[in-house]
């Protein structure tokens, strides 16, 4: 693990004065030799009460130990946001997948200073050889918490400093894109990348691919922000070999920024992915007072790391190459979930169809079924009318012939009676003769 450094300026009274005895007798440094002098300035400078501190507020650097109430790694005095996750050697902004945001912000302001250094430790890795991207933003801003926008996870529309880290060369950019940029905003307008006027420089070595055999947790990078009231400079460590290049310069922020812009002001970096994507972690930022304080930490910082041991290198291997398994797990379950929902809404939508198919087939059929039903029912009741019809014809024709050919029977049959009648009576008067012997 990397140790942390907190360095506090000792008082005078606590060492020898330099005309004690103990500097006075000593056998080979004369006073008035220019060793001597020089010695003891820089001893005068070292133990000078005005000597920086590390501004812990907004610092922080690996091994990560504290943790919140679930269990998770935290950052102190720090807020985190979006993708952000805190492990014990680093701090992933945004994995190395599509569309990801993860911003660290202090949650306190810099102070009444007038000159700040901050130096940020990073590295930028992933699997694509060649297609990659979007990059860091290092912010120095009055805003107290993110405001999210399009200028590398924050608004454009920001009032202070900030360092762009961009690993995507746009084509949109051309000759104008930068891989370090600097940008001073007055809050007034939106602040813009690869532009004539903006300021910035190309760097070696800013990105690293995880699929080069040489590859290792200990491929870092290093920005360094110096500001003072009116001045602010960035300076590039590429490969983090303490090899630093300025990259920018910029006079006159008394007339682009705030009076007492340091009171007003806090540090926040940011992280983003887009169509393309990349591994953006941190591994420390330390913000001093003073300038040859900052610079003096740089060196530390890198033979700390140049006398890492094997165990250490595998420690922070490990933890990386365990945080890429889980994540592609996480990617891979979510991808599963994604098609297992998208199965659950065709099923669904196959459901609804076929539900939806069967029951208009089932009216259409029930349709057609009374349709023919009543086609056969009106078809019965038309015949059966027409039979009834028939037969009612049939018997008015019968009766009509009957009547047309008993005109000649009703007188011959009343003729008869009359006959039978004449007869029987005739008969009758004829026993009654007999009977009184007439006869």
């Amino acid at each position: 693990s990397i140790p942390k450094r907190k360095k506090k300026a000792p008082s005078l009274e606590s060492f020898p004065r330099l005309d004690d005895q103990v500097i006075c007798t000593a056998p080979t440094m004369a006073l008035s030799s220019p060793l001597s002098i020089l010695l003891l300035s820089a001893l005068f400078l070292l133990l000078s009460p005005t000597a920086s501190e590390l501004l812990e507020s907004s610092s922080f650097s690996a091994p990560f130990t504290e943790t919140d109430r679930n269990g998770k790694f935290t950052v102190p005095n720090f807020l985190m946001a979006g993708d952000a996750e805190v492990k014990k050697t680093f701090i992933r902004l945004t994995p190395d997948r599509q569309s990801k945001r993860g911003t660290l912000w202090s949650r306190s302001n810099v102070g009444a200073y007038s000159e700040v250094s901050a130096t940020l430790t990073f590295r930028i890795s992933g699997q694509g050889s060649k297609l990659f991207g979007d990059g860091i933003g290092m912010w120095l801003t009055t805003s107290p918490r993110p405001t999210q926008g399009s200028l590398h996870g924050m608004d454009a529309k920001f009032e202070g400093i900030a360092v762009i880290i961009d690993t995507f060369k746009n084509v949109e950019h051309g000759q104008q894109h930068r891989d370090v940029t600097l940008l001073i905003n007055d809050g007034s307008t939106e602040a813009e990348v690869g532009t004539e006027e903006v300021l910035g420089c190309n760097v070696e070595g800013l990105r690293y691919h995880e699929g080069r055999d040489d590859f290792s947790t200990f491929n870092l990078s290093r920005i360094r922000l110096l500001y003072n009231e009116d001045r602010v400079v960035v300076e590039v460590d590429g490969e983090g070999q303490n090899d630093w290049q300025t990259c920018a310069t910029v006079g006159g922020l008394k007339e682009k920024l705030p009076k007492n812009f340091l009171s007003s002001a806090r540090f926040g970096i940011t992280g983003t992915t887009g169509a393309l994507a990349d591994n953006h972690d941190i591994i420390a930022l330390q913000v001093h007072t003073s300038h040859s304080e900052a610079k003096v930490h740089a060196v530390e910082q890198h033979e700390t790391y140049q006398s890492a041991d094997e165990l250490q290198v595998l420690v922070h291997d490990l933890e990386h190459q365990l945080t890429s398994i889980y994540e592609k797990l996480q990617n891979t379950i979510s991808k599963l979930q994604k098609q297992e929902d998208m199965i659950e809404d065709r099923v669904k939508l196959l459901e609804s169809t076929v539900l939806t198919g069967v029951e208009s087939k089932m009216e259409r059929r029930i349709t057609n079924l009374e349709k023919q039903l009543d086609r056969k029912v009106q078809r019965t009741v038309n015949k059966a009318q027409k039979s009834t019809q028939d037969e009612i014809d049939n018997m008015k024709e019968y009766a009509e012939k009957i009547s047309d050919n008993s005109g000649w029977r009703m007188p011959f049959f009343f003729l008869m009676l009359v006959v039978i009648g004449v007869g029987i009576m005739g008969y009758r008067h004829y026993r009654y003769l007999i009977k009184s012997h007439l006869l």
